[in-house]
């Protein structure tokens, strides 16, 4: 299996890692699903008995309307609109009326977050705070940035006795939700921009992911994530086509694979950001794109939870 292979090869080229000692596991399945790319009708666009309603920052009471259908008909939850109108059960309202819409939540970024953890802590994919925010790849965000967060999405408390863990009740089913990353990790930057077309974790099929995919062009840019030494350059892994592997401090490892070319050799010691290979589209895909892992030892890790 493609994945044995490239674990075993870790511990063979790195005297700090650990004994290849585990049990075979299912080679890295490359996905072509492009995330953000699918929508779904939001109830506010939902033809209401008079129409289609684009309910805005606020709504006018028609005749027989009752606030749990208005709450419904424009995407909120019925509380925040009664909170934010000022009502009481029984919610009597009169024709007429203006129904104002609640703001939506913000979530203003702090040092150390990307958009994936933001996204982890709301229950919101990350792909989804992108595209409402209007945000592109590689989703570089800035501290003190405000990102706006989807209608129901519950604010986590920021205070020191409160929970930061994010609500279970919008996570849909069989997401994979990655520890932080570890205290003293190198910090790893993207290795090359653009879309994220397969994540990391296991598929609901029982495929896996060791890392994620990144679309490219052929022949663009492949860049190191973080200072180091190239313990392996070759194509000798079946799968992975031309493959580079540097080792980092902390028993780190990043695999860089489907190059059409490659730029360094064992040995080399190389810096953050130095060109180490060319993309393209060799070993089991058909279209160029630069399969990227990052390994605790021989353990794959989310590069989502590390990169900057």
């Amino acid at each position: 299996m493609r994945s044995v292979s490239l674990i075993c090869l870790l511990v063979v080229v790195s005297a700090s890692l650990a004994a290849c000692a585990s049990g075979p596991r299912e080679p890295a399945r490359v996905d072509y699903r492009s995330f953000g790319n699918g929508s779904t009708t939001s109830s506010a666009s939902r033809p209401s008995r008079g129409g289609s309603v684009n309910c805005g920052s606020g709504y006018t009471v028609r005749t027989n309307d009752t606030l749990s259908e208005i709450a419904e008909r424009c995407g909120v939850s019925m509380s925040d609109l009664a909170s934010t109108n000022g009502l009481s059960a029984p919610y009597t309202l009169r024709v007429g009326q203006t129904i104002a819409m609640p703001r939506p939540p913000v979530h203003v970024v702090q040092r150390g977050e990307n958009l994936y953890r933001i996204g982890l802590r709301y229950g919101v994919p990350f792909q989804q705070l992108a595209s409402h925010n209007g945000i592109r790849a590689p989703y570089e965000i800035e501290v003190g940035q405000q990102i706006r967060l989807p209608h129901g999405a519950q604010v986590a408390s920021t205070t020191s006795g409160g929970s930061s863990r994010a609500p279970t009740t919008s996570a849909p089913n069989d997401r994979y939700a990655p520890p932080p990353a570890e205290a003293g990790a190198p910090r790893f930057d993207w290795p090359i921009r653009g879309q994220v077309l397969s994540s990391f974790g296991r598929r609901p099929n029982g495929e896996r992911n060791d890392g994620i995919n990144i679309e490219a062009t052929t022949g663009a840019e492949v860049r190191a994530a973080a200072p180091g030494q190239v313990v392996y350059a070759g194509s000798e892994l079946a799968g992975y086509g031309q493959l580079v592997l540097v080792r980092h401090s902390g028993g780190f490892v990043t695999a860089y694979a489907h190059n059409s070319r490659l730029l360094v050799r064992e040995g080399d010691q190389i810096s953050r950001g130095q060109i180490i290979a060319q993309a393209g589209a060799t070993g089991t895909v058909d279209r160029p794109q630069v399969h990227f892992e990052i390994r605790s030892g021989v353990n794959p890790v989310d590069p989502m939870s590390y990169l900057r």
